[in-house]
């Protein structure tokens, strides 16, 4: 009989301090995945949800974003990950004095094991506690939790006919298939149609895209519509839209300094949208401004806009999680 290798004593596990989860997703293909990860997380795990992290960082070779939680909580949120984790890999690790050996030896992972460069970790550290919880834990309450009109759907979940549209949407949408692309889904033919009607709206119109972007945010201002104004802010600033003119609309004030044309889109869409009207003063200065047919494809992205308003405000859409919405409660 081989007699077994001495050993040192087993160590305590009162040397972990806490515990974290890096939850890995690929930003061009699972990030919706780890959005609604994320969600379900914070409905119902008392702790620290971390920065998303977009690119690669410190000894992570994929998109990241971490959870950091007490060792009470490990036996009930691991287990669930291990059951709702879908296609992203996640690395559980505990948190010593030894962040390498943490990482490389003592790691566990759900779902298939990715690069983990140890070179960038120290071999000695302080202890990390588990910093105070961040969650909101809605499901921990019955009593007062609301849930979600239409929950997020995943490119997985789609059927026959709602894929070939997820599929579009994902090539050009900033959020996915989030937003007013969820409850779209459900009605596929109409969706198609919409999406049609938006790529029309967005790529092909004859308005100039600074322009178009700006009538966009004045009905998301109109209808504080965090979904609308969190996709179109950063498009309306790339087109060449101020910043100033941005931020005093968010501001829910007419923006000073405009050019002739942007003076013009405000107040033909404020006009329309708020008086359902167009008087011959602004419409004969619109003409002096913009063709027929810009006319026209104002007028119509104004009103497509004012329906996506209103389908993201049915559906009780808001921005990705771990994003700020752009409008407080309270605000007017």
């Amino acid at each position: 009989m081989t007699d077994l290798p001495e050993r040192p004593a087993p160590r305590s596990t009162s040397e972990i301090a806490s515990f974290h989860a890096h939850i890995y997703y690929d930003p061009a293909a699972t990030r919706l995945e780890a959005e609604q990860l994320r969600t379900w997380i914070d409905e119902r795990f008392s702790v620290t949800l971390g920065r998303w992290h977009d690119a690669k960082v410190g000894p992570h070779d994929q998109a990241m974003f971490q959870v950091a939680f007490a060792a009470d909580v490990f036996p009930v949120l691991v287990p669930w990950l291990m059951l709702n984790h879908g296609r992203l890999s996640i690395l559980v690790h505990p948190n010593t004095t030894n962040p390498r050996r943490d990482h490389l030896a003592d790691a566990v992972w759900i779902g298939p094991p990715l690069a983990v460069h140890g070179a960038k970790l120290p071999e000695q550290a302080a202890m990390e506690p588990a910093p105070p919880p961040n969650t909101a834990m809605t499901l921990a309450q019955p009593a007062t939790r609301k849930e979600r009109r239409f929950p997020q759907l995943t490119l997985d979940q789609l059927d026959e006919n709602q894929k070939p549209l997820g599929e579009q949407i994902m090539k050009v949408s900033s959020i996915g298939i989030a937003g007013p692309y969820n409850p779209m889904l459900r009605s596929p033919v109409l969706g198609q149609r919409l999406f049609d009607l938006f790529h029309y709206l967005r790529w092909e119109t004859s308005v100039p895209i600074r322009l178009n972007e700006f009538a966009i945010l004045i009905i998301g201002r109109q209808w504080r519509s965090q979904v609308e104004w969190y996709a179109h802010a950063p498009l309306a600033a790339k087109a060449g839209l101020s910043p100033e003119i941005i931020s005093e609309l968010k501001a829910g004030k007419q923006p000073s300094g405009m050019a002739e044309d942007e003076a013009v889109v405000y107040e033909f869409v404020t006009e329309l949208t708020t008086t359902k009207k167009v008087s011959d003063e602004t419409f004969a200065r619109a003409r002096k401004v913009f063709s027929d047919q810009q006319i026209v494809d104002l007028t119509a992205v104004a009103g497509n806009y004012v329906m996506v308003a209103m389908m993201l405000a049915m559906a009780e859409e808001t921005v990705p999680a771990g994003k700020e919405p752009p409008f407080k409660d309270g605000e007017k």
